[in-house]
């Protein structure tokens, strides 16, 4: 915005000198403006030329332009209109579109040509209609979330891609391997309407494993590429993803469905809804047996102090998880299980209901955090486990509340022990 100011500056001169004569007309000072918003709107081509592609999408066009630059004019007058009225000059607008403060101005006006700007894309994005939108009716039906009603268990994504369709798009520095599931949205958008991931999902309330955004954990990317990938896969940090179906892994995280372009999954499934389209793979939506909603009651625990080690102790034991957690800290062993455990979704937060014959645990389907805290003073300890999951001990009857505390006016050391959380398990 500063580089803005001083293209203004001759036009304001060009005024003032004007003025000093024996008076401007109101033709040149309107002349002036004119001069002054033409170049007003070449500052915005210019901004909009730097960010016209930042991903690649080409969504900036010249109506984009257009609405701008009457953003800008519209924030100019309705500044002129204000200004004229309160020193009460409305006979003459061009003396008060003359005194506007341009800097004033070209501040006021940012947000107005953003949100215009904004508002007319969103006009422009068409909603495809779903080729056929039986499997994703199915996992709305099964899956979706709301508020006042149980956990369900996640749905993930995980594309084979067998004949190397989905990697042919252009090579985005930093993608790396996640460039899979970048174009494979575009790809099945354009067969099936749809890309059955990420916000295709989301909008039908359907959980997932993956996360988008700069606010993913560098735990869960840690155990996603330990775990869930080949060796040597590379992602963005951006994109939580899983490469590999690994089906035990998956089910201790919560997750009871896949979304894959597979024929068939290795370990017993059933397979509830298949979707087809020419010149592309079939998808289809695999159920997994018995997956953790609260449901996996550890009464074993094997101690590690690294991410990698954590990583060998899961392998070794991932027939079991449902019986063994790995930890970093001491947590004593039990005869005792959880039983008739229920995780309910709640508005900012989780509710969980068991009962127990004893002290016992619940390897809970969400993500550690030093800022999950109970709401509701239930006598309960929360730990981390398996790296990423969050470890709920109690002894007897147990309703409890989650909450997730982290913002503005929150106290954010919870954020920092879990910088030192990473930096200790070499991360």
């Amino acid at each position: 915005m500063f580089a803005v100011i001083p293209f203004f500056e001759p036009f304001r001169l060009i005024n003032e000198n004007a003025s000093a004569g024996s008076g401007p007309s109101n033709r040149r000072q309107v002349t002036g403006f004119l001069a002054s918003l033409v170049v007003a709107a070449l500052v915005v081509v210019i901004v909009v030329s730097m960010l016209r592609r930042p991903y690649d999408l080409q969504r900036y066009q010249l109506a984009q332009l257009l609405i701008a630059a009457g953003g800008f004019g519209a924030v100019v007058l309705a500044v002129a209109l204000v200004q004229a009225y309160r020193d009460k000059r409305l006979t003459r607008p061009a003396a008060a579109v003359r005194a506007i403060g341009w800097r004033r101005a070209a501040v006021l006006s940012a947000f107005p040509i953003l949100a215009l700007v904004h508002l007319s894309i969103g006009v422009r994005d068409e909603v495809q209609i779903p080729r056929d939108a039986a499997l994703r009716n199915y996992l709305q039906a099964n899956a979706s979330i709301e508020v006042g009603k149980p956990f369900r268990g996640y749905t993930t994504t995980i594309w084979i891609d067998k004949y190397g369709e989905l990697r042919g798009g252009p090579n985005q520095a930093g993608l790396n391997d996640a460039a899979l599931y970048n174009y494979g949205r575009d790809f099945f958008r354009a067969r099936y309407g749809e890309t059955f991931t990420e916000t295709d999902l989301w909008r039908s309330n359907i959980p997932t494993f993956e996360e988008y955004g700069e606010w993913t954990s560098v735990q869960a990317h840690d155990f996603a590429l330990r775990l869930l990938a080949p060796a040597g896969i590379k992602t963005h940090s951006n994109y939580l993803r899983a490469f590999t179906i690994d089906a035990d892994i998956l089910r201790a995280l919560g997750v009871r469905y896949i979304v894959t372009d597979a024929e068939s999954l290795e370990q017993p499934a059933a397979l509830r809804a298949s979707v087809s389209a020419p010149r592309a793979p079939s998808v289809r939506l695999f159920e997994l047996p018995h997956p953790n909603l609260g449901t996996y009651s550890p009464t074993r625990f094997v101690k590690a102090a690294t991410a990698g080690e954590i990583a060998d102790r899961i392998r070794e034991h991932k027939d079991r998880l449902d019986e063994v957690a790995v930890v970093s800290d001491d947590v004593q062993p039990t005869n005792a299980k959880a039983r008739r455990v229920v995780i309910t979704v709640e508005r900012d937060g989780v509710r969980i209901r068991a009962a127990s014959d004893g002290p016992a645990h619940i390897l809970l389907p969400l993500q550690f955090s030093h800022c999950l805290v109970v709401v509701n003073g239930a006598p309960v300890r929360l730990t981390r486990a398996n790296l990423v999951q969050t470890l709920l001990s109690f002894d007897g009857t147990l309703d409890a509340r989650l909450e997730f505390h982290f913002g503005l006016f929150a106290d954010n050391k919870c954020r920092i022990h879990d910088g030192q959380d990473n930096k200790a398990l070499g991360m």
